[in-house]
């Protein structure tokens, strides 16, 4: 009797071990995502029926109901109907507001879903607190990257609030400024008439033994070359005298990326086409009050989609842009999202939902949904953590946990991104 008590205990206690638990090792309580159709962000078929687990900030598993056990205990979440993508990604801004202002639009981004943003330059001193405490949590947020002031001379908007070394010395001591305000990026204009190669030389060189990463507007492929020599491979905006097969082939070997800014462009007519933004729920609000008011003028509305050559303005946007991406993603080349929001030519250009209509143009342009969707999620969490394996960007073990429920699925209509339901950022709920 005793042996069959002992031998009753031992099979329980292996049955207990074996079953899935509510508790993960270091991770704390398992939330369970169940029956999403999952898109993963890597460019994989979606999986219909989908079990995402959550334990602390991380995915530690993501496939179909049949793979994938919920644990006992876990709090499950039923998403069926709904789709699940990763937290999108908007590579390329320039809020530059007031503090204020700035703690309730970086929550407006979040709230449609975009749980990664890069500040490409114009940021002030005294603008970087915000971040500091974006990044400790103090408010709800996305994850934030920022360039700082970032390098202009007499390039595009030398205006701006940035740096304008005219020496190789300056150079270096601005880039050491920079590593002083813990920027994550380099931001280098560079323009017709703007540095001599010898500073550029030296904020490149100088970045590097600081160990900060180095991005660059760009408008032409002499300008991506010069810098492509110097190591730089993140890149703003297009080189459109490069749809040649001899720049694809360079642009490959060097593993360049590329981050169009669409949004800023099709942002001067989109929001007069579709007033019904303006009235959206004050936590999608991401307009800037300017752009607000531009947009509330029936006058300048008038002037822009009431104009007879309208249509072939639109047109035209497309022309120039679209084939750039096109043949760039084709060949392989990474082109990422990233809408140029808050820049001065950009007050129309409302944070958070642009980043989404940037990804509807990228299918525009002859992207599937799927890579569109991927080009704002894993392939730009590879360009801005410099790695084939970020710690974000896609629906997998290990990774952490942003994800967007939407409520209807993009691959049918890419648009659909536009339904965000529900927003988790780093296994937290946003509400």
């Amino acid at each position: 009797m005793k042996r069959k008590a002992s031998t009753l205990c031992a099979v329980l206690f292996l049955i207990l071990a074996a079953a899935p638990q509510a508790q993960r090792a270091g991770g704390g309580a398992v939330t369970a995502i169940v029956g999403a159709r999952l898109v993963d962000g890597t460019g994989a078929a979606a999986v219909n029926d989908s079990v995402i687990l959550v334990s602390g900030d991380r995915i530690t598993a993501a496939g179909p109901r049949a793979r994938v056990q919920v644990p006992q205990g876990a709090t499950v979440v039923n998403a069926a109907g709904k789709t699940a993508i990763p937290g999108l990604v908007d590579a390329h801004c320039h809020l530059n507001q007031p503090a204020d202002v700035m703690r309730k639009l970086l929550p407006i981004a979040l709230n449609w879903g975009v749980t990664t943003l890069r500040m490409t330059g114009n940021d002030k001193p005294e603008i970087m607190q915000v971040y500091y405490d974006a990044k400790a949590g103090k408010f709800p947020s996305p994850r934030v990257y920022t360039a700082g002031q970032g390098f202009n001379l007499t390039g595009p908007y030398p205006g701006a609030p940035t740096m304008k070394p005219t020496t190789p010395e300056e150079a270096r001591k601005g880039v050491q400024a920079h590593k002083a305000l813990r920027v994550d990026f380099i931001k280098l204009w560079m323009g017709d008439k703007g540095f001599t190669p010898e500073v550029v030389e030296a904020i490149v060189d100088e970045a590097k033994k600081q160990n900060i990463p180095v991005v660059a507007h760009i408008g032409n492929v002499a300008q991506v070359k010069q810098l492509a020599e110097l190591g730089v491979t993140d890149f703003m905006h297009e080189a459109r005298d490069g749809m040649n097969p001899e720049f694809i082939a360079y642009a490959k070997a060097k593993g360049l990326s590329f981050t169009p800014t669409l949004g800023q462009g099709q942002s001067r007519w989109y929001y007069y086409e579709h007033p019904e933004f303006l009235t959206m729920d004050p936590k999608f609000d991401g307009f800037y009050a300017r752009g607000r008011t531009m947009l509330n003028d029936a006058e300048r509305k008038k002037q822009i989609i009431g104009a007879p050559d309208f249509e072939q303005v639109k047109q035209r946007f497309k022309d120039n842009n679209y084939p750039f991406i096109k043949m760039m993603s084709d060949a392989g080349i990474r082109v990422i999202t990233g809408t140029d929001c808050g820049a001065e030519a950009s007050q129309t250009t409302p944070v958070g939902h642009t980043t989404h209509r940037e990804v509807q143009m990228f299918v525009e342009a002859g992207m599937t949904p799927v890579n569109a969707i991927r080009a704002a999620t894993l392939d730009a969490a590879r360009v801005l953590e410099r790695t084939e394996d970020p710690s974000y960007g896609s629906i997998q073990a290990g990774k952490i946990a942003d994800i967007v429920l939407l409520g209807a699925d993009p691959l049918a209509d890419i648009h659909n991104t536009n339904k965000v339901d529900r927003v988790m950022r780093a296994g937290k709920w946003v509400e």
